[in-house]
């Protein structure tokens, strides 16, 4: 069992880090708020359950092909 005051710090880092990205609206607040949203978690997680708490580049995401949704520009 996780001692309640890491459960507690981590809960904080959380919650300061969400209200920080909820106030400026940057992406990079979100992603910090995002990390300690999955250190929060894994408070919780059994350690063969945890998750990564390195974001990888490891091609996971793919990046939307906004040209084929715009009309091209008639004139």
């Amino acid at each position: 069992m996780v001692p309640l005051d890491e459960q507690v710090a981590a809960w904080e880092e959380y919650r300061q880090a969400k209200l920080k990205a909820d106030q400026t609206g940057n992406f990079l607040d979100g992603r910090i708020a995002a990390d300690a949203w999955v250190a929060f978690l894994n408070v919780y997680l059994d350690d063969d359950q945890k998750l990564s708490a390195r974001r990888t580049t490891d091609g996971n995401v793919a990046l939307f092909p906004v040209h084929r949704t715009r009309a091209a520009d008639v004139r």
